[in-house]
């Protein structure tokens, strides 16, 4: 039985031509979940917001960021955390392909630093936010899974 998602969550998959991932390295505050923690630039919708607005309004807040065309869907993931005491959340993906030397021109809003990673670098670090690594896992190896994937009748 699904339960009602009490989190509802965007991340936006800022990557570079040769495969990096921006990321966010989260303040060290009491009151920042997941503090200390890599993760993927975004937030939480406000009340009566759709995902791509939160987006857009997320990466202004935090990267002074304005998104020049229509960030494509990439995936969702639905997710529970009530062993942690924090529900079920939904997090929708977003892939923004990004030039290297365009970062330069971003300013961090929030954060402690911000940083270009491969797959595997963020693999081998101990304070990736999981559901966020699994989303950049997802994205990175996409074509890969677009050729094995098995498509049943009557599935989308």
């Amino acid at each position: 039985m699904m339960r009602k998602v009490t989190v509802f969550g965007v991340g936006a998959l800022i990557y570079t031509p040769d495969g990096r991932y921006l990321m966010q390295l989260r303040d060290d505050e009491p009151d920042v979940s997941m503090r200390g923690y890599w993760g993927l630039f975004g937030g939480s919708l406000e009340e009566g917001e759709d995902p791509r607005t939160a987006l857009a309004r997320e990466l202004r807040e935090e990267l002074c960021m304005e998104i020049e065309a229509p960030a494509t869907a990439f995936t969702e993931l639905i997710y529970s955390l009530r062993f942690a005491s924090s529900g079920i959340h939904r997090k929708a993906y977003f892939e923004i392909p990004i030039e290297e030397r365009r970062i330069d021109s971003l300013r961090l809003g929030e954060g402690q630093r911000m940083g270009l990673h491969t797959l595997n670098q963020l693999v081998a670090l101990p304070n990736v936010i999981p559901w966020d690594l699994f989303g950049v896992i997802m994205h990175a190896r996409r074509k890969g899974i677009r050729e094995v994937i098995v498509h049943r009748p009557g599935s989308s």
